[in-house]
């Protein structure tokens, strides 16, 4: 029975947007909780509760948790046990929790800072910002993104975060204030004074920080992950090229004495001289080789239960429909 009611729901507009509504409702509730939590709570203490309310997350979002155990499969294939698979969506649900109650303490986290993170790579940001024209900081979505940022905002430099509106009011909310106290600007990628602002950034050599998914199903290039055809948008190859900028990609992990590493690429610039569709190609595969190799080292803090190839890419826009890539091994020999 809730399967029909669940398959009725999704082909009625009406419903479709009854549930959304309560499913932002309910979302406002528990951002209103556990606020309120965190204030009475010590930075240790709300990493604690996070790691409950993950673990029951993943028992009642059953969608949710299928389709995080579907992806894990498709990536890993035989190299993971059915139980491994599900120690591994457990621990996403968690770290997802984690990563909110440090959005909630941040100012703790801020004070802690020097202890709170280590860095592998600075001198790659120093050159790509050397420049003077900004730099493209990209990361996916994968262990507390949001740090990466907010952490060299507060070495004073000059950061703006391109992000996409979200449907809950609350969160979006949240979301914009945490980096405006961090001292980030958010530049919305839906805003008609888009393109001004990432000029103004350009000039005033700031550091532009894009979240990316490697297989978000939007409008993309063709780009290898785990050994089959994935599409990674090509909005950071699109913004580095018009602009001329350098991209730095940016990945972040739990350490296991707690807080975080952030490791950075040497940067990756767009070449001059070669074919435009080439260039966006080459890009975007790089990026997605740098993300995929994230995903396989750390892949307990990857958003797992996120949909995946929801529609396909268009054709005229597939720069790389016609790259084939069969199995792992030619993948891994190519990254090697």
């Amino acid at each position: 029975m809730n399967g029909s009611i669940r398959r009725l729901a999704e082909r009625s507009p009406r419903l479709r947007r009854t549930r959304r509504r309560l499913e932002h409702a309910a979302l406002d509730g528990v951002v209103r909780v556990a606020q309120w939590s965190a204030k009475r709570l010590s930075l240790e203490q709300t990493l604690g509760l996070g790691d409950r309310v993950g673990a029951f997350l993943y028992r009642v979002l059953g969608a949710s948790r299928r389709r995080a155990l579907q992806h894990l499969a498709s990536a890993f294939g035989d190299e993971l046990t059915p139980a491994g698979r599900e120690r591994l969506a457990r621990a996403a649900f968690i770290n997802l929790a984690r990563c909110f109650g440090e959005l909630l303490k941040i100012d703790e986290i801020r004070a802690r800072r020097a202890t709170y993170f280590e860095v592998d790579g600075a001198e790659h940001l120093q050159r790509a910002l050397a420049h003077g024209a900004g730099a493209l900081l990209v990361t996916g979505r994968s262990g507390n993104w949001e740090l990466v940022a907010a952490y060299f905002a507060w070495q004073a430099l000059p950061v703006a975060a391109i992000a996409r509106r979200l449907r809950s009011g609350r969160v979006n909310r949240l979301l914009t204030g945490f980096r405006s106290r961090q001292g980030m600007e958010t530049v919305v990628r839906e805003s008609p004074s888009f393109s001004r602002r990432i000029v103004q950034a350009r000039r005033s050599n700031t550091l532009l920080a894009m979240v990316i998914d490697p297989d978000g199903g939007a409008v993309s290039n063709a780009a290898p992950l785990f050994g089959r055809v994935a599409r990674p948008p090509a909005a950071a190859a699109s913004l580095a090229m018009r602009y001329e900028i350098p991209v730095v990609v940016a990945v972040i992990q739990r350490r296991p004495q707690g807080g975080h590493r952030i490791s950075l690429c040497s940067p990756i610039y767009p070449e001059a001289g070669v074919e435009l569709t080439e260039i966006k190609r080459s890009l975007t595969r790089r990026v997605g080789d740098l993300l995929e190799g994230q995903l396989r080292g750390n892949p307990a803090e990857w958003t797992w239960w996120r949909r995946r190839e929801r529609r396909a890419a268009a054709g005229h826009l597939d720069l790389g429909g016609h790259f084939q890539y069969t199995n792992q091994d030619a993948v891994l020999r190519r990254r090697g």
